[in-house]
């Protein structure tokens, strides 16, 4: 999308706003909600929130897709950004505009420089300032629901503040440690307050033991929890024409040969959370709604939901994938997909990771795909590519490894070699390198993307 350049100075002040405020940002949270027109339109609503430490995103979009298909106006809150902000506010799958990004973005400045005024010691944080942009927007748009994907945990989040019953974890993964909490236990638990006393939350496949501890927290908060071990079966997928296909049984549904349009087991286990979490809601709002109408719903919404970089197939010839996870867990998903979608092709990977990332997790989780690999770094917060690529020759001393200095060079290099030697590209180690990598090979300078 191109940005008219008052909406990029404005976005350029927006991402220009501290990551995190000052303290805990709930109270900040509940100023903004009681401002119009976000008040008294919150009263209404029953948002569907998402937190997780990978597959968020999937869930919401899936979740949202369904929802639309429903027949419903939904407004679909999510973070962080590939390419331009309007992407993280949309409705109906439509991104905000750049107009009606310059009103919510006008408005939010104003009202945080009203606020900072009144408590001149107290400061907004920028995730605080884009959940309020959003619920603007969608308040201003009269929305019949709302999907919104959480920043970090839930106890403190801000779209904790959002009201709304039915909430999910995705899964856990040592994340945020520094907020969350040092175990995957600590941050079960933190993420399971973004559930209300008397909401559902549903569970995504999540460790046994972590499990356990939860269900005995959310019986203590009387939280009724939902999770897929549990209450689902659902089979891996197969995969037919760049789709997962897979089975899926809940309760008194039992659907077979559901196409997804997203690639890889994670993404059916995302999926899965979504479908109960959908259920769940669509139950509550439309009791009379039958099971071969849900069926219908579903599968319909299954096969349009769409998710930038998410194994995404962005290159035909030589054929070109990108995965924008960014984390060891989220690395090991994908090598599991990979085995399973691509069997034993030869994989050229083409990897950087952020500086301040796991460096050493990212790489090993990714060590065993590739029979060759390109080393690159992203403008934005890219890791030297001696650091990479010598990491990656510890993890993997017979592997050909090249080095592209730029994304541009890498984006040739890969291109080359996969015509060469007949080999599959697969983009993956980070997020700002994903989609640095995508936009220059649209032909368009990926150092013109706005990062937060």
């Amino acid at each position: 999308m191109q940005h008219s350049q008052v909406t990029s100075e404005l976005i350029a002040q927006l991402l220009n706003i501290p990551k995190f405020g000052k303290g805990i940002g709930l109270h900040r949270m509940h100023y903004f909600l009681n401002q119009q027109p976000i008040f008294p339109w919150i009263s209404q609503v029953d948002a569907i929130k998402v937190t997780g430490s990978n597959g968020k995103g999937s869930v919401c979009n899936i979740v949202a897709a369904i929802l639309q298909e429903a027949g419903l106006r939904v407004g679909l809150y999510t973070s962080p950004h590939l390419f331009c902000f309007n992407e993280r506010i949309r409705i109906n799958s439509i991104n905000i505009s750049n107009h009606e990004l310059q009103v919510v973005g006008e408005w939010i400045l104003k009202t945080i420089d009203k606020y900072e005024q009144c408590y001149p010691e107290d400061k907004c944080g920028a995730f605080e300032a884009f959940t309020a942009m959003a619920l603007h927007y969608f308040a201003t748009c009269q929305v019949d629901a709302v999907v919104t994907e959480a920043g970090i945990g839930g106890r403190f989040d801000s779209t904790r503040m959002i009201p709304g019953s039915t909430t999910a974890i995705t899964s856990l993964d040592l994340e945020h440690t520094e907020i969350l909490g040092s175990t995957l236990e600590l941050i079960a638990h933190d993420k399971a307050e973004l559930c209300p006393s008397g909401g559902t939350l549903v569970v995504g496949a999540i460790d046994s033991e972590v499990l356990r501890k939860l269900e005995v927290y959310c019986a203590l908060r009387k939280v009724n929890l939902l999770s897929i071990k549990n209450c689902c079966t659902f089979s891996k997928p197969r995969y037919l024409d760049n789709q997962s296909v897979f089975d899926f049984e809940y309760r008194d549904l039992n659907w077979k040969d559901i196409h997804l349009k997203l690639l890889g087991s994670h993404q059916v286990n995302n999926a899965t959370v979504a479908i109960v979490l959908a259920e769940h809601w669509l139950r509550l709002k439309q009791p009379n709604l039958s099971n071969s109408e849900l069926e219908s719903i579903v599968r319909c919404a299954l096969t349009k939901v769409s998710v930038s970089g998410r194994l995404q197939k962005v290159w035909e010839q030589p054929e070109i994938y990108v995965d924008l996870g960014h984390s060891p867990d989220a690395m090991k998903q994908l090598v599991d997909s990979v085995q399973q979608l691509w069997n034993s092709e030869p994989v050229l990977l083409v990897t950087g990771v952020s500086y301040n990332k796991d460096i050493q997790g990212i790489l090993k989780g990714l060590a065993s795909i590739p029979n060759r690999a390109i080393c690159t770094r992203a403008w934005h917060k890219g890791s030297q590519t001696n650091i990479i690529a010598n990491c990656l020759a510890d993890l993997c001393p017979e592997l050909p490894i090249d080095i592209a200095d730029t994304i541009e060079q890498a984006v040739i290099m890969a291109k080359d070699l996969a015509i060469r030697y007949q080999m599959k590209v697969l983009v993956a180690g980070g997020l700002f390198l994903s989609a640095e990598f995508i936009q220059a090979l649209q032909g368009e300078d990926p150092r013109t993307i706005q990062f937060l």
